[in-house]
């Protein structure tokens, strides 16, 4: 067992031989390699140790069907980080290092069946096996599996030495084996039970492909099976169930895999079929246990169901996320699996899900090499396969997948080979900031919007925001009447004066001394509703169980989570000073969560949740945009933001009420991060890459173009439109307008909404990637 790597600071570290790691990495590929790396590059600072059965470094596996096997030089393996990579990041490697058991109820696992070591938290990448047959014959020498580099390099050494070739499965591995060997200069005979790439539900290109490997010299047989293996010591023939004889000395198993959990049995981790039982997190049935990759069966939030995939792009995306989730982000693993296939000039890609009886739209023609089938089931895009299309096209069409963008509208030009998918309307965002009384301000903007039929999928909110957010999501078909009912509950009365500037400061003021009945409460008037006089230990200013008790009287909990509008809320957690999210599509909403995000010290005290204590998001962000686009994607999204902070240039204050005015003005404003610097960095070095790939070889140029790394890196996505309704301040108006709750302010706030709304969408068109 070899070593590489420092194991970095430890916690908990014993006296004895076992050691303890906070985080341990079981596996040798790509999902291991990239969990460990995105711990670091998250922050997590405990000790990590890989362990990785093989004897090398984790590698690259993909390759090992294509150009490992057809190049001409000998290659080795394309490791994910060397030695020096991983002692920088301070993570341990250890290889030859086969985990043989589990226990989860004393966090120990056991090594080569002899070393413990005990963990803090461990994630399970051990991948699959190929699976052999069990027919006469099957333990000769020259049958060769490949899903290691072993096997590969095995299988390599033979392929040098041999004249014909038999390869049993239409799978992909099956057809690129077939390919490779082909290109190296062997007879190659394919032999399939039914048809290539069956699974794949489009028969034209399973034609296409039976065609291309006919041109290409590779006999195929359809319909037929091994049966028998013959020879002496090594292979030298089989017969087919068909009855057919065919001579050989070279035999490649491409029938189907394994998970690798032998090791888990009992252990109590569930598991079923597709491997390594997992949730939308990528957790087991065991606290802080996670599995990714080729072992696990997880939980697609894409097309809510369980699935087992063996691709490396899955296992890559699925070995970062879980180690975020590790590091405490706990989101749901959201991503559009990728599938990917090289067969002679042929490259082409899978995304999604593809089942019989989805409705099937074509683009191009598979004969001139362009190719898209769409895949729809109730007008939603579910699958793409495309060949020869560009990078951008595949792009998009993943976004519209993952965010079930409905194409009714788009289907009759989805057939024109040219028509952009970037003119398809994704979907559209309301992003609405804290602001106290100023949440009747979006108020009257969500009218106007929903009049203009700008109805949201995902609706985002801080504090007042995230109340506004909650009653727009739990009432989904009429949420401009519900938001104004609201309101006017709130509303208080104030005096009649001619002086409006006055009037606004004495409601003002009203408010901070008796607070808002239906809304918070001011502590020192508890006494006079509670037993509990005691004001010794106060942490704020006010209670807050009114707006507990109207909130539940607005949205109902138990049916948020089924709500066609996604609702994302923000709060800071006191203790440990992190922005946490809260989101219907993955939490158990309540009325504590949306509370949560507008307990603004000192005002209002905090709220309590699971154990852990939260404060007013708005603290750290005012404006949740950058959570939805790291939740929910930007690409294609139509976003609308009620701006309550502009943070125009205003004069100096002129007494401290002013200040403090003008301190949260500055501190609330809304930010977007636009770093033009990364973006020109990132247009100049997708620049590069293009000029770099039209030195190539044009057939390898054309293969990179269509795996996919080169498409979600360099494939163009629809452009992120973002319009502003902007709450521009009164002439004269006072410092404490936020805090006026009067039934005379909320009504002109109101109107203001409304009115600066229809202003913003009558406005001049946004530039695309833009904001008007």
């Amino acid at each position: 067992m070899q070593r590489v790597g420092y194991p970095g600071p430890v916690s908990q570290m014993r006296h004895s031989k076992m050691k303890r790691y906070d985080y341990v990495i079981v596996g040798g590929g790509v999902a291991a390699a990239s969990a460990a790396q995105t711990l670091r590059a998250e922050g997590g600072q405990g000790s990590v140790l890989l362990l990785a059965a093989e004897p090398q470094l984790p590698y690259h596996r993909a390759s090992l069907s294509k150009t490992f096997l057809s190049s001409e030089s000998a290659e080795s393996a394309h490791w994910v980080l060397d030695a020096a990579g991983y002692d920088k990041l301070g993570i341990e490697v250890r290889t030859g290092a086969a985990v043989t058991s589990v226990q989860p109820s004393r966090q120990r696992l056991c090594v080569n069946g002899k070393d413990e070591i005990a963990y803090g938290q461990l994630l399970l990448a051990t991948g699959a096996s190929a699976q052999r047959l069990e027919i006469p014959g099957a333990g000769l020498a020259g049958i060769h599996l490949l899903h290691n580099l072993a096997e590969a390099q095995a299988l390599r050494a033979s392929a040098l030495q041999a004249r014909r070739a038999v390869v049993i499965g239409g799978s992909f591995v099956g057809l690129e084996v077939a390919a490779a060997l082909r290109q190296r200069g062997l007879a190659v005979t394919l032999i399939e039970h039914g048809q290539l790439l069956e699974s794949l539900a489009l028969p034209e290109f399973s034609s296409h492909l039976l065609a291309t490997l006919q041109r290409q010299g590779v006999e195929v047989l359809l319909g037929d099976a091994p049966l028998q293996f013959h020879g002496q010591a090594a292979v030298e023939g089989v017969t087919t169930r068909g009855g057919l004889r065919l001579d050989c000395d070279l035999v490649v198993l491409g029938v189907g895999v394994r998970p690798n959990t032998e090791f888990l049995h009992g252990s109590g981790i569930e598991l079923d079929a597709g491997g390594i039982r997992v949730d939308r997190f990528l957790q087991t049935s065991q606290l802080g246990i996670y599995a990714v990759g080729d072992v696990c069966s997880f939980f697609d939030t894409v097309f809510n169901c369980q699935r087992h995939i063996e691709h490396w792009d899955n296992a890559f995306k699925q070995g970062r996320h879980a180690a975020r989730n590790m590091l405490g982000r706990r989101a749901p693993y959201c991503e559009v699996s990728y599938f990917y296939s090289h067969v002679f000039d042929l490259s082409f890609n899978l995304l999604g899900r593809i089942e019989s009886g989805h409705e099937r739209i074509d683009r191009g023609s598979l004969e001139s090499g362009s190719y898209a089938a769409i895949f729809l089931q109730d007008d939603v895009p579910r699958g793409l396969f495309s060949l020869g299309r560009p990078a951008d096209e595949t792009r998009m069409m993943e976004g519209l997948i993952k965010h079930r963008v409905n194409l009714r509208a788009s289907k009759p030009r989805l057939s024109e080979p040219e028509f952009a998918l970037d003119q398809i309307p994704n979907q559209t965002v309301y992003i609405l900031q804290g602001g106290g009384a100023f949440g009747a301000f979006e108020c009257g903007a969500i009218q106007a919007l929903q009049q203009r039929g700008i109805r949201p999928d995902i609706v985002a909110g801080v504090s007042i925001g995230a109340i506004n957010s909650a009653i727009i999501a739990g009432n989904p078909d009429d949420a401009a009447q519900q938001l104004q009912a609201f309101w006017r509950e709130l509303g208080t009365e104030s005096p009649e004066l001619a002086d409006e500037g006055l009037r606004r400061l004495l409601a003002g003021g009203q408010v901070a001394l008796l607070g808002v009945p239906q809304f918070f409460q001011p502590g020192w008037l508890k006494p006079f509703w509670s037993d509990d006089p005691s004001s010794s230990r106060w942490t704020s200013l006010y209670d807050m169980s009114p707006a507990r008790r109207l909130l539940e009287q607005y949205v109902d909990f138990e049916r948020l989570k089924s709500s066609p509008v996604r609702l994302i809320v923000s709060a800071v957690d006191v203790e440990t000073s992190e922005l946490v999210v809260f989101d219907s599509y993955v939490d158990d909403l309540s009325a504590d969560h949306i509370l949560a995000s507008g307990s603004l010290p000192p005002a209002f005290p905090w709220t309590t949740i699971g154990g852990r204590h939260f404060w007013d998001g708005g603290i750290v962000s005012n404006s949740p945009l950058e959570q939805v686009i790291e939740r929910c994607g930007a690409a294609g999204k139509r976003v609308y933001i009620v701006d309550l902070y502009p943070g125009k240039a205003r004069a100096l204050p002129s007494n401290l009420t002013e200040v403090m005015a003008r301190r949260e003005e500055i501190l609330f404003a809304e930010r977007i991060r636009n770093d033009l610097r990364t973006e020109t960095l990132v247009h100049d070095f997708q620049q590069l890459v293009q000029e770099m790939l039209a030195e190539l070889p044009p057939a390898q140029a054309h293969r990179l173009r269509h795996q996919p790394n080169f498409i979600q890196l360099m494939g163009q996505q629809a452009p992120l439109q973002i319009t502003r309704i902007v709450r521009e301040s009164v002439p004269g108006e006072p410092a404490s307008t936020g805090y006026d709750f009067s039934d005379k302010t909320l009504t002109r706030l109101i109107e203001a909404g409304y009115r600066m709304a229809i202003r913003a969408l009558d406005g001049p068109p946004a530039v695309a990637g833009s904001e008007r």
